[in-house]
């Protein structure tokens, strides 16, 4: 049995009365955009350190895994129930308290005007192992003490020392090892490198290595100019691919803007939704979702719940729901290569009973938890677990009511057959039908957008048809999410192209939803919907990331591509 960790040292911090609020989180040398709070606690209170779960997840090493017992975080040997953990919206992020988590690693934090600094005294590589089988792409570093890890676009930042043996073995392995001082930066050929952190002994854990196949090394270029004279995105382009980054002024901010179009009617690439087939529970970095549809080019897409990882919002693929609109938010719909349709989208659902009453279903495959009836296929997944405290659920099959479960079956999960739906009761909601009653579902769209076989909401809708029509307030956004500045997800057109479009701020900060659609305008689209920013801000090409919100790859629950058919 491993024996305790010794007792932490004091957190080393600026004292300050009450709440103090950043925009940058320092690791060493490395600094990155992230939001952060802290709150001195008072009375006897513990102070706290709220930080985004996307940047624990995601730049930090921390992971997220299944039980039993539900979804936990872990963390160097420590894990907490997700469901345990309090939760708080910070700008428009989820955030927890990372607080106790430093401290149980005795990691020294301070905060210097918006800067939020972590350090810890270097590890040393104790050994290097690589995973078998399955795992052939898995490199593990047993370590000498827990270590910071950050990510950047360009690789993995370690806060351990290494020997040139060390070093030698992890190029062998795929990996471009660069030491400075107690730095150890590492970058991957197979592209994103995912990590997570272990103890018993201390491991860092690093997943999508890949052998070299050549010995030479490339001069360094920036990730969007890397990605876009590779090989298959100049065949691309040769064929009418538009890839390009340039600056925009909208008044006194000077915006970054990313995009890439293609020919209104050419076939040869097709804009399409990307999104899980099989179960639309998890997130997964984008190039998980775009190399099995084959995208040469890729954004991130709609909303979802970033604490149950359940999509928020419209994608509809190849005429299939795998998740219904939401208050009547913006949406793009298209069928073949010809013009996007752009508008609001609602969708009604309607079930009868015994050719009698009809009742309304709220929502079909959401993640948006409201009382009522909902609606679940076997789009949503093959099992359907309860979303809420107080749920009951019928199935109805075949035009009748087959089953009816209990809070407690639906807890454990049961199973939704094809062709089947599963009408969940929520919040004490009655059951609109009992088993052996006739049941017969209804569908009407509130737009032709939602008639379309290719289907993405986000919101809200910024232009349309040449016209400003930001109502954000009208599609059920807060007025805090409507002011707020954050980098940008776009999909849109103009009268020759399709556009996929991420923008982010430079010296004068990130855009508003209306710098957005002035930025747009400049740049002659007729039509555009805002789609999910902030951390889940990314764009992908050729499988490389070239542009990410919040300067390191998220995981996100869909997106949007140009695929080879």
């Amino acid at each position: 049995m491993p024996l305790p960790p010794p007792p932490p040292a004091p957190v080393a911090e600026v004292r300050q009365a009450g709440q103090s609020i950043g925009s940058t989180i320092r690791i060493g040398e490395i600094s990155q955009k992230s939001a952060w709070l802290w709150i001195t606690g008072k009375g006897g209170s513990s102070d706290q350190l709220w930080l985004p779960l996307d940047v624990l997840t995601g730049r930090l090493g921390f992971r997220r895994t299944t039980t039993a017992a539900g979804e936990q975080l872990e963390w160097f040997g420590r894990d907490r129930r997700l469901t345990d953990l309090e939760t708080r919206t910070l700008k428009d992020e989820v955030a927890v308290d990372a607080l106790p988590w430093m401290r149980a690693i005795n990691v020294s934090v301070q905060r210097r005007e918006t800067t939020l600094e972590l350090s810890l005294p270097s590890a040393r590589i104790v050994s290097i192992r690589q995973g078998r089988g399955s795992t052939a792409g898995r490199v593990v570093l047993d370590l000498s003490a827990p270590a910071l890890v950050q990510r950047d676009q360009q690789g993995l930042v370690l806060g351990v020392t290494s020997n040139r043996s060390q070093n030698n073995r992890l190029r062998r392995l795929g990996l471009s090892p660069q030491a400075r001082q107690s730095i150890l930066r590492l970058t991957s050929q197979g592209g994103d490198l995912d990590f997570f952190t272990l103890k018993s002994p201390w491991r860092i854990v690093m997943d999508g290595t890949q052998r070299r196949s050549v010995s030479k090394t490339r001069a360094r270029t920036s990730p969007f100019q890397a990605a876009r004279f590779s090989p298959e995105i100049q065949n691309a382009i040769r064929q009418g691919l538009i890839l390009d980054s340039r600056t925009v002024q909208v008044g006194v901010k000077p915006l970054r803007i990313y995009r890439a179009g293609w020919p209104l009617g050419n076939e040869s690439l097709l804009l399409r939704p990307l999104a899980p087939i099989r179960a639309q529970t998890g997130l997964r970095f984008l190039n998980q979702l775009a190399q099995p549809a084959k995208a040469l080019v890729a954004i991130n897409g709609g909303f979802f719940n970033r604490v149950r990882q359940l999509p928020l919002g419209a994608v509809r693929l190849d005429g299939v729901w795998l998740s219904g609109p939401i208050l009547n938010r913006g949406a793009v719909g298209w069928d073949g290569p010809g013009p996007l349709l752009f508008d609001r989208l609602r969708l009604d659902q309607e079930l009868r009973v015994n050719g009698g009453r009809r009742w309304g279903l709220g929502f079909l495959n959401s993640g948006y938890v409201q009382r009522g009836l909902s609606r679940y296929t076997r789009a949503w997944g093959p099992t359907y677990r309860s979303l809420s405290g107080e749920e009951q659920a019928i199935l109805v099959r075949e035009g009748r009511v087959s089953d009816q479960f209990s809070q407690a079956e639906l807890a454990r999960g049961v199973p939704i057959p094809r062709g089947a739906s599963l009408i969940v009761a929520r919040a004490r909601a009655p059951l609109p039908a009992k088993p052996g009653d006739e049941a017969e579902i209804r569908l009407k769209v509130s737009s032709p957008v939602g008639e379309r076989r290719q289907v993405m909401a986000g919101g809200p809708l910024l232009l349309k048809e040449g016209r400003v029509v930001l109502r954000g307030r009208q599609e059920g956004f807060s007025p805090g999410f409507l002011g707020q500045a954050a980098p940008r997800t776009v999909v849109g057109q103009d009268t020759k192209h399709r556009w996929m479009l991420t923008l982010e701020g430079q010296s004068g900060g990130d855009p508003t939803l209306l710098e957005t659609t002035l930025a747009l305008q400049q740049l002659g689209l007729s039509d555009a919907l805002n789609l999910d920013g902030g951390s889940s801000t990314t764009m992908l090409i050729a499988n490389r990331t070239v542009m990410t919100g919040r300067g390191v790859p998220p995981r996100v629950q869909n997106g949007l591509g140009f695929i080879q058919p």
